[in-house]
Order: C-alpha cells, then structure tokens, then sequence
C-alpha cells in the first residue's frame, strides 16, 4: 500500500490551510501584506495545474513575471531561493510592459492601470494573472487580493483560469474569499 501519496497531499493541503490561516490574521505581527502576498503566490504555483505545452521543456523553470511591483518580486525571489512548484524552480522576471507576460506562468499586475493590457496580451495562454481590487476580475483577470480590515484576502475568477486551460485546485477555491466571474 502506498501512503505517499496521500500524506504528500495532505501536507500540502495542511500547508495552504496554514497560509491561508496567516492571510486570515491582522498582518501587525511583523508579516506585511507582501508577506502574505509572497505567501499566496508560492501556493499559487503550487496548487494551479498547468497544461504540459505551458513549459518549453519538462524540466523548464517556473517563471513568475511582476509588472509594476519590484519590491514585491524582489521579495518573492528571496522567499522561493531553493524551493520548487512541481518540481520545477523558480525564475522570476521584472516585467517592463505588458507584451512580456506571455513567458510567464504567473503575473502579479502591481497597478490596475496595466491590467487590461496584461489580460490581452495573455489572453487564452496559461497564464495565471494575479492583481489587486474588485475592478482587477472584472477586467478579466484571474485572482485579485483585496484588503478586508486588517486581513489581506483573495477572490478568484475560476472561468477565466478553465478559459486558459488550466485547473484550480479546490483547495484554493475553498480559501478564497468569494468565487466571482468576470
């Protein structure tokens, strides 16, 4: 009988529970919103399935683009230094303009002016696109993180992530604060 398998899913279920958990708690305890941004984003990699054709090869990176946010991917780089999603490492690239995106398979739009252009320019490719706000689902993108008091929170748009081919893992549509279509 093999239990790898399922203690392996089970850590890692326990593992975004406890994320989820810091996402919940007011971010005074010395863990800032880009903390817990860094947090969600690492999980992110984790717990989305990407279609195979999302990589250049089977042992490709695991690229994650910023677009307006240098602090944050500078935070992020530091944060994943020697951990994988899937077996695959991490690059993160600091996006100069929207056409870049389309080499990543994740990327955080750091201001909502950019969003429309970073929505079309990855438009029906894997890309996960993360923001900030109401108006970033609305706009199309995929997962937007809004402050609710004192806590950092998360909607998710689950039809514009099936519309890019990939697949969600329940355990992120269940932490989610609300499931919203764009």
């Amino acid at each position: 009988m093999n239990f790898a398998s399922p203690l392996l899913s089970f850590r890692r279920f326990a593992s975004l529970i406890a994320i989820a958990v810091l996402a919940l708690a007011p971010t005074a305890h010395g863990q800032t919103q880009d903390d817990v941004t860094v947090a969600f984003l690492y999980n992110f990699a984790r717990f989305v399935e990407w279609p195979a054709a999302s990589f250049e090869a089977p042992n490709a990176p695991f690229v994650v683009g910023f677009l307006q946010r240098p602090a944050l991917a500078q935070k992020f780089e530091g944060a994943v230094q020697g951990k994988n999603a899937s077996g695959r490492d991490f690059v993160v690239k600091r996006l100069q303009s929207a056409s870049e995106a389309t080499g990543c398979q994740i990327v955080y739009c750091g201001d909502a002016s950019d969003a429309a252009a970073v929505i079309a320019a990855v438009k029906g490719k894997p890309v996960l696109t993360v923001g900030e706000g109401d108006g970033f689902l609305g706009a199309g993108g995929m997962i937007a993180f809004s402050r609710e008091g004192a806590r950092l929170v998360f909607d998710v748009n689950p039809s514009a992530i099936s519309a890019a081919t990939m697949k969600p893992a329940e355990k992120i549509t269940k932490a989610a604060r609300a499931i919203k279509s764009g």
